[in-house]
């Protein structure tokens, strides 16, 4: 076991990256006390020297916001909210999914064909796009006359089955194929019911992959969390706040914050700093391209045919050591 980890680097490098975020992100939220942000730095001599935004250095190494917030604790802390509920919505795409496709796959196949044609209409659709139709209502339009529970629920609820039809379609038609081996016509001739076959022929083909596609799904929704942050459309709530009131024309003006310092949010809320604080935007950019990489590396390893090998030096033996091997006096001729 030991020497096949070590065979898969990659595996086990993406899932430490993950499971370090979510640990970190938890420890850090339920038992740290952090202090205060202050907008103005000062020296010994209480004599101001920056102020906030501040850039890179050892006390922010990824630099601040407008308020003084450390990026690092806000990235850790907006960690749980955007690969937890990555997970989450992935989880749930996979549980309903499962249970369409199995419905599917045991449905007449006049009636599959018709569904299975609907169904393939949705590879094409762009789930970013539909996604904010349906959710915009809710987080954006008439957020005002939903709780927060709605509005964290809600989109989770759409991200999880505006996909269902067409992951359904890809269980069923995996159901299909393997219920094609001989050894499955085999097991229906020895008379083994629908749910035997199932149980103890079907489902051992089945786990790796469906373990595959929670993986992809989870990268997939993390990049769907970034187009919707773009769009301001938080998953882990949206604040509409008024930022500016107009008394003569009765005008506010309203922008959206992110309810939980997740990372799509930050992008959205600094995304107009972007050319003057630039480190601002990268640092949650960053933060989303690291995790998105670490899930690559994770279907890389499962998809691979053979886990990667490490090489190993090996020790060269000097010329005179190979000649000194075996002494000419353990040899003997005979005639």
């Amino acid at each position: 076991m030991k020497k096949q980890l070590i065979q898969r680097p990659l595996l086990i490098g993406g899932t430490l990256f993950i499971l370090f975020l979510l640990i970190g992100s938890f420890v850090y939220t339920t038992f740290a006390d952090p202090a205060p942000p202050e907008k103005v730095l000062y020296d010994e001599n209480r004599n101001a020297i920056a102020l906030a935004p501040f850039p890179p250095s050892l006390q922010f190494p990824l630099g601040s916001d407008l308020d003084g917030n450390n990026f690092v604790l806000m990235l850790l802390e907006g960690a749980k909210y955007t690969i937890g509920l990555s997970i989450i919505v992935a989880f749930g795409r996979m549980l309903f999914s499962f249970i369409g496709g199995y419905l599917l796959f045991r449905l007449p196949s006049a009636f599959r064909k018709l569904l299975a044609g609907l169904a393939d209409a949705l590879h094409y659709a762009p789930v970013t796009i539909f996604t904010y139709i349906l959710i915009a209502p809710v987080v954006l339009t008439f957020s005002w006359s939903y709780d927060t529970v709605t509005k964290v629920v809600f989109p989770m609820l759409v991200l999880i089955f505006i996909s269902v039809p067409v992951l359904s379609l890809y269980i069923q038609n995996e159901l299909d194929l393997i219920s094609k081996k001989e050894f499955i016509e085999s097991a229906r001739t020895m008379g083994g019911s629908k749910f035997h076959i199932f149980k103890n022929h079907l489902a051992p083909f089945l786990n790796p992959k469906l373990l595959l596609l929670f993986v992809q799904q989870v990268g997939q929704v993390l990049v769907v969390f970034a187009h919707l942050g773009l769009l301001k459309v938080f998953i882990g709530g949206t604040d509409v706040r008024v930022i500016e009131y107009d008394m003569e024309t009765g005008k506010a003006l309203t922008d959206s914050f992110s309810m939980s310092n997740e990372w799509a949010g930050l992008i959205a809320q600094n995304f107009q700093y972007v050319s003057s604080f630039p480190w601002m935007i990268l640092a949650p950019v960053t933060a989303f391209a690291l995790t998105i990489l670490a899930v690559n590396c994770i279907v890389y390893d499962l998809t691979s045919p053979k886990p990667l090998k490490l090489k190993r030096k090996k020790k060269k033996l000097h010329t005179s050591t190979i000649k000194n091997a075996i002494p000419p006096e353990s040899f003997e001729f005979k005639s």
